[in-house]
This record gives structure tokens, sequence and C-alpha cells, in this order.
């Protein structure tokens, strides 16, 4: 038995010098190391959260966004220092299925006008819309280097009792970002891209939307 595997081990070795020496044969070069050019993103964008949302881009991230905004008429709120922006992408607001139907989740397909998906922010009364971003509007700076994996409770812009959210760090491996994630509490959203430094706070981008705690 012995023998049998001193023969496959010679075998193998024979065939690993083969491979080697057939790439130099082919004219193929071994691979050399290459240096890592390692670097960290940097997540200061030096501008402003309203100049941020405006950036010229080749994609449309934020366009409902700044529709909803604009016709709540807050757009000046992004410009102003110390606040903590939750900012929605497209689908946070709108988002189709496969059937080409509007997906419940989003914010025009959860709250329906007359049983049907909203077709733009004028289906909604002013007053509502304005509550709602104000609600994605948090007063202070909060990030990576003051949230913990307990929630934090924070105040938001809206002119009410329940102007309360709440936010916090995982404790996983990719640490993601969530707002509202408690108890008996329906919706909670977790960050698609996070501590973006804007020169007047700190910005978060979601995928989905959250509401006033109960």
């Amino acid at each position: 038995m012995k023998k049998y595997l001193y023969i496959l081990q010679g075998i193998l070795v024979i065939a690993s010098i083969t491979i080697f020496t057939g790439c130099e044969v082919a004219g193929l070069d071994l691979q050399e190391d290459e240096p890592y050019d390692y670097h960290v993103l940097d997540p200061e964008i030096d501008m402003t959260a309203s100049e941020f949302l405006y950036l010229s881009r080749q994609d449309t991230l934020f366009q409902l966004m700044q529709q909803g905004i604009e016709y709540a008429g807050l757009t000046e709120e992004y410009s102003k220092p110390d606040r903590t922006f939750l900012f929605l992408a497209n689908e946070a607001i709108l988002r189709y299925n496969v059937d080409g139907t509007v997906n419940e989740d989003c914010y025009f397909g959860y709250h329906k006008v007359n049983g049907e998906p909203a077709a733009g922010w004028e289906d909604y009364a002013v007053e509502d819309v304005r509550d709602f971003f104000l609600y994605h509007i948090i007063e202070g700076s909060y990030s990576y280097d003051n949230l913990t994996p307990e929630n934090t409770e924070v105040a938001t812009l809206l002119n009410s009792e329940n102007n309360k959210a709440y936010m916090k760090i995982m404790n996983a491996r990719n640490s993601k970002l969530r707002v509202n994630d408690i108890p008996f509490t329906p919706r909670f959203i977790e960050a698609r891209t996070s501590n973006i430094q804007s020169t007047n706070g700190i910005i978060h981008v979601f995928n989905g939307f959250i509401e006033p705690v109960p």
C-alpha cells in the first residue's frame, strides 16, 4: 500500500512541475506579487447636506426626495448646522414589484390615496409631506463616533410629542446603522450608506422610511 502512495505522490509532484513550466513554455509569466494599495474612503464631502442632495450625478438617486422637500418648502433646512439627515433613496418613496405594481412597503404604496398608490407628492397635503421629512431630520450629529449597539433616543424636527427616534449600530460583522429598531415598532430602517460627513452634519442614506413611534 505504501508503494502505491509513494507512486501517487510522485505523480502529483511531476504534475505540479509540469503546470508551472508549461506556463513558461507557453509564454505566460507567473504573476508576481504586487503591493496592495490600502486606503480608507474619506467620509468628509466638503459641502453641505443640501449641496450633496442636489449634487450633479449620473443617477437620479434622490430625485423623489428633492421633489418632496421642494413641495414641502423644506430645502433650506438641509443647509442648517449640527443635524443628522436621513436621506431617502428613490425606492424608499416609490418602488415597483416585478409585475409592475407599486410595492406596498414604499411611501407611495404604503400611504394610498383613495385606495390607490400615490402618483406624486401633490396627492398629499403639504403639511403631511412636511411632517414626513421633518421626522427624517435629527437635531445634533449622530454617527459611528457617538452611537452604540444600544438605542440612543434622538429628537427630530417634527413639531409633535411623537418627535423622538432611536438610533443604534448593530453589533454584527458589518456594523449597520439602524433607526427605530425597537420592540413593538412596525417600521425600522437600515442604512445602505452611512456616516457621510457634510459641513453641517451627518448624512445616512436609506432604502426605506420611518414614521413617528407611538
